[in-house]
């Protein structure tokens, strides 16, 4: 690991032991994204024999991501960092979420301390307080609530609005929560409308996360998925009518996709002999669906949903996402794999 390490700095241009640069970690994030981008071209072209193989050598967010914490480490204080912490956040939220050796706090907790203690009041933190949100450090709401109050600028509080209502999303909801969470949606699209966040805007993040709070919380019915799974044959969730199902988005280049699928395959195990029904749902062709099911790499049940209807029916931003669904398709749990799911399916399979 050390040695594939070191071949990676020299790579990438990296060199041990100096103070890091923005040269340096925009190169690290371009030889990541370039070799994410070649290992799907891959993957896509790959007939079945090879595919298992290919995808075993997926590009590791870890050792990019080490990389990059290398680079930024000893410069959270500087502005330049802001951009590649939300990189390393984004893409390794794994690896940021964990603590280096003789640290007390997560990497992504020293970048917590230094958001609050250098750049709380920088016009470029928005988009590292969405970024946060990929993260369950407790210090984290209370730093964006501050951002929202003390930082001048009113496109970023609207940012950090919008981080704080999907930090809210975890904590339940009762209608003390949810009143919270559409008040600063609402903040949110006032105050940062047409700041753009990947592909769409944060108005369009907003109004979405409104619409899941009134149409896709607990105890709604789930949208009628309808698509074709990797065999091509028709499918839609109401042909499971009095089954519990899990839906899983999911795709091949999400982060962590490995532990991702590693859950889902898990779950999969675990109950699908017990009439649980896993569902996955991704942007991947129905070409490469094929040959992963064939290798083993995904033996559940897939719907391609190429043209993403499906994911704007549930209005799907990070993946992974699961909804646990009961038999008449009533949404029991939103969120990611894990131990929640498990609990939520064991416990609808002890009601039943």
């Amino acid at each position: 690991m050390r040695f594939l390490l070191f071949l990676l700095l020299c790579i990438v241009g990296v060199v041990p032991g100096r103070a890091g640069t923005s040269e340096a970690a925009a190169r690290i994030r371009t030889s990541y994204e370039e070799a994410l981008e070649g290992w799907a071209r891959k993957l896509a072209l790959a007939d079945p024999e090879s595919q298992l193989n290919v995808w075993q050598n997926r590009p590791s967010s870890s050792d990019h991501g080490n990389l990059m914490w290398g680079e930024i480490r000893d410069s959270l204080n500087e502005a330049w960092s802001i951009e590649y912490s939300v990189w390393l956040l984004e893409r390794a939220p794994v690896f940021a979420a964990a603590r280096e050796e003789g640290q007390s706090s997560s990497r992504a907790g020293l970048i917590i301390q230094a958001l609050q203690k250098f750049h709380l009041k920088s016009s470029a933190v928005g988009m590292l307080c969405l970024a946060l949100t990929s993260q369950s450090d407790p210090a984290m709401l209370k730093v964006l609530e501050m951002v929202e109050r003390e930082n001048p600028h009113e496109e970023v509080q609207g940012q950090a609005s919008l981080a704080i209502a999907l930090l809210l999303k975890g904590l339940g909801d009762d209608p003390e929560i949810m009143t919270r969470r559409i008040e600063h949606l609402r903040r949110a699209i006032i105050k940062s409308h047409e700041v753009g966040v990947g592909d769409t805007t944060v108005s369009k993040l907003a109004m979405d996360e409104i619409f899941v709070i009134q149409n896709l919380t607990k105890g709604r019915t789930a949208p009628d998925a309808i698509g074709r799974d990797s065999t091509g044959e028709p499918f839609k969730l109401s042909m499971l009518k009095g089954k519990v199902i899990v839906l899983a988005f999911w795709h091949t280049s999400m982060r962590d996709a490995e532990r991702g699928l590693g859950l889902l395959r898990k779950l999969h195990e675990q109950y699908g002999k017990r009439g649980v029904n896993l569902i996955g749902v991704t942007s991947d062709s129905r070409e490469v669906l094929r040959n992963l099911r064939r290798n083993g790499t995904i033996p559940w049940r897939n719907l391609s949903d190429e043209d993403g209807r499906i994911h704007s029916q549930y209005r799907v931003k990070d993946l992974p996402l699961v909804y646990v669904l009961d038999a008449q398709r009533k949404i029991r749990y939103i969120g990611g794999p894990g131990s929640f799911v498990d609990l939520t399916v064991e416990g609808m399979l002890v009601e039943d």
